[in-house]
């Protein structure tokens, strides 16, 4: 199952810590099944990270051979303890999870190399690209963090700018 597949409404504060909070926006997320379930009512007193005040791209990095999750070196030692309780608390290191990293990076790796080659894009490596920057595509920190990587951080922006910009659903 994926992120983008089978989500629920995940409570920052658990509503067994702050019933107050239950229908609070700022306190909801969208979050799969495994995530809220693995957090569950457990109060991590402000230690796990909350991706819409903070950008997860800043503080995590992800080990190319194994696609585990790991605190950017470059954090500040409050910022490394919060990355990696993010990590235990959501159970991030799933088999599943992982494994779906290290495909995507070699997906993302093949196509970089692909596109590098060609000089241009053709209509297959737009079609691809484009179902790597769709705003419902799975792992965009796991996109974005390999982008960057390679030196293309222009993609990684256009990535985060169709994420963000507005849907319209018909």
């Amino acid at each position: 199952m994926g992120v983008t597949t089978g989500l629920e409404i995940e409570h920052y504060v658990a509503k067994s810590v702050a019933l107050d909070l239950a229908f609070e926006w700022t306190n909801l997320l969208p979050a799969c099944h495994e995530c809220n379930t693995a957090k569950g009512e457990f109060d991590h007193r402000n230690a796990v990270l909350k991706p819409d005040d903070e950008d997860p791209e800043l503080h995590f990095w992800i080990n190319m051979a194994t696609g585990e999750l790991e605190a950017n070196p470059t954090l500040d030692e409050p910022s490394r303890r919060r990355a990696e309780e993010t990590i235990r608390v959501l159970n991030l290191q799933r088999g599943g999870l992982c494994n779906n990293r290290v495909l995507l990076m070699q997906r993302m790796r093949r196509w970089l190399e692909r596109a590098s080659r060609a000089g241009r894009l053709s209509p297959r490596l737009q079609e691809e690209w484009e179902e790597l920057v769709h705003p419902a595509a799975e792992y965009k920190l796991v996109l974005r963090w390999l982008l960057e990587l390679h030196g293309e951080s222009e993609l990684a922006d256009e990535d985060r700018r169709r994420f963000q910009a507005p849907t319209i659903r018909r």
